[in-house]
């Protein structure tokens, strides 16, 4: 195995050792890993929704996501801060457990529907 090879195995473990430690509702859940001879694949809950990232981008456009958006295409006051309070929430948990998430970002937080109503859920693995 060349360097590259032991420095990018040492980061999926490390990877791996992180995400086996989270349990925290509105972050993914890892499930486990499997490997096959070239590949090794990240088992995560199944979210059934949109990244955020979409929903914004749907937000400025004539298509509306009734599934997330209200009838004007814009989030409410009150869903803004439901989403907002939400993301602050994941990230003090992770503060809380010493893990600094430097991938913020639209495409990395989903929106998972529920049955009584949405959450907002950290991920990074797709």
């Amino acid at each position: 195995m060349n360097d590259l090879s032991n420095i990018t195995l040492l980061l999926i473990q490390d990877e791996r050792r992180v995400l086996k430690k989270l349990k925290f509702p509105l972050i993914m859940d890892f499930i486990r890993t499997y490997k096959d001879e070239v590949n090794i694949y990240f088992l995560t809950e199944y979210i059934n929704g949109m990244e955020l990232f979409d929903v914004i981008r749907e937000i400025g456009n004539d298509f509306k996501i009734i599934f997330f958006l209200n009838k004007t295409g814009l989030l409410t006051k009150t869903e803004a801060q439901f989403y907002i309070g939400s993301m602050i929430l994941a990230l003090e948990y992770l503060h809380r457990q010493n893990i600094i998430y430097r991938d913020v970002k639209p495409e990395n937080i989903m929106i998972d529907s529920q049955v009584h109503g949405y959450k907002i859920v950290l991920c990074s693995i797709k």
